[in-house]
C-alpha cells in the first residue's frame, strides 16, 4: 500500500465519519484510520459520495475502503470485512418535545424520516408492515437532514444511530424515544479487490488498542462522545514531549501523582461503566427495578419512571402503595416477601392497577433475590414485560378464529363446541333440541347481478333480522357464504311437541327472510333443514349431517320450504354403522397401514415425517381417516389401534437409528385424547420404547388443544413424565381451539403446528393471514418450532418463509406414502 493510495469513501454521517472544513476525513472512524495509516505508512485518498453511491463504488472496486458499515449476510456477499468490530451501536427514534411516541405501534399515521437505503429504513418498514401500520415515510440523504425535518415540524420522528443521536439531538431540540432497535457491530468494509493484508493490519491495531484502556482508541471515542472534534491524530513528538513532562513531574511527586492518577482512572472507568449500564437498562423494553429488604425502591430505570408518571428521585425510597391501588400493592408485597424468604427466582403473571390509570395492565414479571453484601439481607430485583397489548391481540386472534368477520356471528367452530357442550351436559336428559340449517335461495344471483358488496350487505341484514327474531337462549351461527345454522335447546321432552315448536320457529325465520329486500328490491327466500336431538340420540356430527340432508331435500323441492330429517335419510347412518362393524376387524385382518408424510425445513432438507393411519377395506377400498378415526374414538377401538400405530412408528425409528442417512429423522405420531387419558398410557409408551429400542428423542407425540384444556393438571403431569425420557411434544391443529397463554408456557412443548385450514386461505383471507402471523410470533416468543401443515402451493411456501415459519408439511413437498416408497 506504500506505492498506491488507499481510496476511502467518505459520506456525511457525523460524528462517526464526515469531511471537515479542511476537506479532510474526520470523525471517530476517520481519526482511528489516520492513526493506523500513520503507523503503517499508508497514503489516504478520500472519495466523497452519498451512502448508496459509496456502496456501489466499493462493490465495483472504485474505492478500497468504506468506514462505518454494519455487517449483515447480504453485505458479506458483496464486500470483505475485517474481524474486530470498530464500534458497537444501535438505532433509535428521536422526536420533538411533547410528542408521544412510546412504541412502534405509535408510528401509525406519523411522518417518519429515514435515510434512503439504510438498515433503519429496511427494519422500520418491515416491522410496521407486519403490524399493518400506515406510516408516511420521509426519505432523506443523511441523519442531519432527518433531524432538521423533525425540528422544522416537517416530520414527527427521525431514525438515527445512537452515536449521532447522542452527539446532535439535544442541540436541535430533539429527545430520544423508547423505541430502540437493531444493535449492530460497525466495521471498515473493503472492496473484494483490496489485499487481505490491509484488513489484517486494521484488526491487529484495533486488538492492540482495545487491550489498553489508555490507548488512542479510547481517547478518540471519549473525545467525540464529549463533543471534542479533533481532525488530526497526535504526532509522535507531541506524545514524547508530554511523556517527558509527566516524567519530570513523576520525579517530584511520584507517589502522590501515581495514586491520584489511579484513583482518577478508576473513577472514569466506574462512571463510564455506570453510564453504559444506565443507557442499556434505560433502552431495554422492560420495567427494571431494585427494592431494598424493606421493599422500598432503590433503583428504577426510565420505563418505570414513565409508568409511574414521575421522575426517578420521586420514586426512590417509596413503596408500591404510593403508585398502585391498595389491592395491587398488597398482592405485589405478598409475592415480594415470598421471594425474599425462599431465596428463589419466581416468574409470575401480574395484573396491576395504577393509581393514576385505574385500568388493569398485565405484566410477565421475573423476581429474584439480590445479595449486595455476603451474609446481609437480600434486596429484590424485578424485570417486568407488559403483556396487555399482546393479550388484546390474542383476544382478537380468538375472535377471528371463532367468529365470522362479516356478520360478527359465531362461526362453525364455535357452534360445534356449543352443540357439543349441550349434548354432553344433557347425556341422560330427555329434553329435545333442534338444529336448523338455513340457506338463502339463489343467493349467487345477488352477487352476479348486483356485485359482492350488495351480497355482503344482504348477509349482514339477514344476520341482524334472524338475531332479532330468535330468543336469547338460541344460538345463531354463519357456516358458509349464504348458510346460517340455528341451535335450539330445551324445546320439550316429547318429540312431537319439540318438533312443533321447532317448526314454528323455522317458519318464523323463513318469513323474516322473505320480508327482506336488498338495495334493489330483489326478493329473498330461504330453505330450511331441521333435525331433532337429545342426550340419548345421535352424536353432534350426525345431528348436523341430518339437518344438512333435510336441507338438501328442501332444495330439491324447489326451495322456499322446510323439511325435517326423516327415516328415509337413514341410508348414510346405516352405512356408518356397517363401517363401524368392519372397523372392529380391521386390525386383526391387517387392513391398517401407516403412510408417512415428510416434513422439510426452509432449505428443503427433510427433518422428519408424520405417521398417518390408513385403512384399506377389501370391498370399499381406501377409507378416509376422517370417517373411521372418529368411529374408533367413539367405540374405544382407538386404544388398541393407537398402540399399534405407536409400535409401528417406534420400530421404524429403531431401524433408522442403525442407518446414518436416516438416523436424525423424527417421526410424529398423533395421539387421540381418548388414548392419552388412559391411566396406563405412560406405561404403554414405556413398554413400546423398551421393546423396540427406539430412540425416545426422535419420537414426537402430537396432541390437540382440546386435550390440553380438558384436564390441565393431569395432562401436564403425563407430559412431564414422558419428557423425562426425551420424548418431544407438538401441539397439533393450533389455532382451532383456545389455549391459555399462561398454561401453554408451562407445558413441555417443542412444536406448534398451524392447522391447514388457515394455511389454505392465508393469501385470500386477511383474517387467516393475521392468525398465521400471530401464531408464528407466539411460537417464537415461547421458543417453539412452528410447522405449517397443508402447504400445497409455492406461493403459500414463499409467504410462510417470509413471515418466519421455517418448517413445512403438505402435498407441495410430498404426499403421504408407504415407508418403502417414501424416499424414492
Amino acid at each position: 500500500m506504500a506505492d498506491e493510495p488507499l481510496r476511502v469513501g467518505v459520506y456525511h454521517n457525523p460524528p462517526k465519519v464526515f469531511l471537515n472544513d479542511q476537506q479532510r476525513l474526520d470523525g471517530m472512524f476517520g481519526d482511528l484510520l489516520w492513526a493506523i495509516a500513520e503507523r503503517e505508512a499508508w497514503q489516504i485518498e478520500h472519495v466523497v459520495c452519498e451512502w448508496q453511491r459509496c456502496l456501489n463504488l466499493l462493490e465495483s472496486g472504485e474505492i478500497d475502503l468504506l468506514p462505518d458499515v454494519a455487517r449483515n449476510e447480504s453485505r458479506a456477499q458483496r464486500f470483505v470485512f475485517h474481524e474486530e468490530p470498530v464500534l458497537y451501536s444501535w438505532s433509535q427514534l428521536y422526536q420533538r418535545e411533547g410528542m408521544a411516541i412510546e412504541a412502534v405501534v405509535d408510528l401509525a399515521g406519523k411522518r417518519v424520516a429515514v435515510v434512503e437505503g439504510s438498515i433503519q429504513q429496511r427494519y422500520l418498514m418491515d416491522i410496521t408492515r407486519r403490524f399493518g401500520l400506515s406510516v408516511d415515510w420521509i426519505r432523506v440523504d443523511t441523519f442531519e437532514e432527518g433531524f432538521a425535518r423533525v425540528a422544522g415540524e416537517e416530520a414527527d420522528a427521525a431514525a438515527a444511530s445512537r452515536q449521532f443521536g447522542e452527539w446532535r439531538a439535544e442541540s436541535v431540540g430533539l429527545v430520544a424515544t423508547p423505541v430502540v432497535f437493531q444493535p449492530v457491530q460497525l466495521y471498515y468494509a473493503a472492496s473484494p479487490l483490496l489485499p487481505q493484508e490491509v484488513l489484517m493490519r486494521i484488526d491487529e491495531q484495533l486488538t492492540r488498542w482495545k487491550a489498553d484502556s489508555n490507548s488512542h482508541y479510547f481517547a478518540t471515542l471519549q473525545a467525540w462522545q464529549t463533543g471534542v472534534m479533533s481532525s488530526t491524530p497526535q504526532s509522535p513528538w507531541l506524545r514524547w514531549g508530554v511523556a517527558g513532562l509527566l516524567g519530570l513531574f513523576a520525579v517530584v511527586l511520584a507517589g502522590s501523582l501515581l495514586m491520584k492518577r489511579r484513583i482518577a482512572n478508576q473513577r472514569v472507568r466506574l462512571a463510564t461503566n455506570e453510564a453504559m449500564l444506565a443507557t442499556i437498562l434505560d433502552s431495554v423494553d422492560a420495567y427494571i427495578y431494585i427494592k431494598s429488604p424493606d421493599l422500598t425502591y432503590q433503583y428504577v430505570n426510565r420505563r418505570i419512571s414513565e409508568l409511574f408518571g414521575c421522575p426517578e428521585e420521586a420514586i426512590i425510597g417509596q413503596r408500591d402503595e404510593a403508585f398502585f391501588d391498595a389491592t395491587t400493592a398488597a398482592e405485589i408485597a405478598q409475592v415480594d416477601r415470598r421471594v425474599l424468604v425462599s431465596g428463589e427466582k419466581t416468574t409470575i403473571e401480574e395484573s396491576n392497577v395504577l393509581k393514576h390509570d385505574k385500568q388493569a395492565r398485565t405484566f410477565l414479571t421475573i423476581k429474584m433475590p439480590l445479595a449486595f453484601t455476603p451474609g446481609g439481607p437480600p434486596s429484590l430485583c424485578g424485570i417486568s414485560t407488559e403483556l396487555t397489548e399482546y393479550l388484546e391481540m390474542q383476544s382478537r386472534t380468538h375472535y377471528l378464529a371463532f367468529y365470522d368477520a362479516l356478520t360478527g356471528l359465531p362461526n362453525r367452530r364455535l357452534l360445534m363446541e356449543s352443540l357439543s357442550a349441550i349434548v354432553e351436559e344433557n347425556v341422560h336428559g330427555k329434553q329435545y333440541g333442534a338444529l336448523l340449517v338455513v340457506d338463502l335461495d339463489h343467493f349467487r344471483l345477488v352477487n352476479d347481478l348486483q356485485g359482492h358488496a350488495s351480497g355482503d350487505q344482504l348477509l349482514i341484514n339477514v344476520a341482524e333480522q334472524l338475531t332479532q327474531a330468535l330468543d336469547s337462549d338460541a344460538t345463531l351461527a354463519r357456516f358458509s357464504s349464504d348458510e346460517f345454522v340455528v341451535l335450539l335447546n330445551q324445546l320439550d321432552e316429547q318429540q312431537e311437541k319439540a318438533a312443533a315448536k321447532a317448526e314454528r320457529i323455522a317458519r318464523k325465520l323463513m318469513t323474516t327472510i322473505h320480508q327482506l329486500r336488498n338495495s334493489r328490491s330483489l326478493p329473498i327466500s330461504a330453505s330450511v333443514g331441521l333435525a331433532l336431538f337429545n342426550g340419548e340420540s345421535s352424536p353432534l356430527n350426525r345431528v348436523l349431517q341430518q339437518a344438512d340432508m333435510a336441507l338438501q331435500q328442501a332444495k330439491l323441492a324447489g326451495g322456499n320450504t322446510l323439511r325435517f330429517f326423516n327415516v328415509d335419510m337413514q341410508t348414510s347412518v346405516l352405512e356408518r354403522a356397517n363401517l363401524e362393524a368392519d372397523l372392529h376387524h380391521a386390525l386383526s385382518r391387517h387392513e391398517l397401514e401407516l403412510h408417512y408424510q415428510i416434513q422439510v425445513n426452509q432449505k428443503g432438507v427433510t427433518t422428519g415425517v408424520e405417521a398417518l393411519l390408513r385403512w384399506y377395506h377389501p370391498e370399499r377400498g381406501w377409507v378416509s381417516p376422517a370417517e373411521f378415526i372418529p368411529l374408533a374414538e367413539e367405540n374405544g377401538l382407538i386404544i388398541p389401534i393407537g398402540d399399534w400405530v405407536l409400535t409401528q412408528a417406534c420400530q421404524q425409528l429403531a431401524k433408522w437409528s442403525q442407518q446414518t442417512a436416516y438416523e436424525p429423522l423424527t417421526i410424529s405420531v398423533n395421539v387421540s385424547s381418548v388414548q392419552f387419558q388412559q391411566p396406563d398410557f405412560i406405561r404403554r409408551v414405556d413398554n413400546c420404547l423398551r421393546q423396540t429400542q427406539a430412540p425416545p428423542n426422535r419420537l414426537v407425540l402430537e396432541v390437540t388443544e382440546s386435550l390440553l384444556m380438558r384436564d390441565p393438571t393431569r395432562v401436564r403431569h403425563t407430559m412431564l413424565k414422558l419428557r423425562e425420557q426425551g420424548i418431544r411434544f407438538a401441539l397439533d391443529d393450533f389455532g382451532t381451539g383456545y389455549s391459555s397463554l399462561s398454561y401453554l408456557k408451562r407445558l413441555p412443548l417443542d412444536e406448534l403446528k398451524i392447522d391447514q385450514s388457515f394455511v389454505r386461505e392465508l393469501q385470500a383471507d386477511k383474517a387467516d393471514a393475521a392468525i398465521v402471523d400471530t401464531i408464528i410470533l407466539l411460537a417464537v416468543s415461547l421458543g417453539l418450532v412452528v410447522v405449517a401443515e397443508g402447504v400445497e402451493t409455492q406461493a403459500q411456501l414463499d409467504w410462510l418463509k417470509g413471515h418466519g415459519c421455517y418448517r413445512y408439511q403438505g402435498y407441495l413437498l410430498g404426499r403421504p406414502k408407504p415407508i418403502d416408497d417414501l424416499f424414492d
